[in-house]
């Protein structure tokens, strides 16, 4: 259940590889948390160090956010 003071933010990862044919490779996860800080913070801990992570103006509806079973406190690759 998706508490009144959360949202599911969605946050942009990227970050080098070299398999890639433009040398980078980028992915969107969505977070439900508190807070955009939160939400930035929690991915980035679950990505590697050297990742670029940045909050998107992008939001998950309630429903999609439900439909997904995205829980609170976690991050979830899209």
């Amino acid at each position: 259940m998706i508490e009144p003071n959360q949202t599911a933010h969605i946050v942009k990862v990227s970050w080098c590889d070299e398999g890639m044919p433009n040398g980078r490779l980028t992915m969107f996860y969505a977070a439900l948390t508190g807070s955009p800080e939160e939400a930035v913070e929690l991915v980035r801990q679950a990505v590697k160090a050297d990742a670029e992570v940045e909050l998107t103006e992008a939001r998950l509806s309630q429903d999609t956010a439900q439909a997904i079973d995205l829980l609170p406190g976690f991050a979830r690759a899209l």
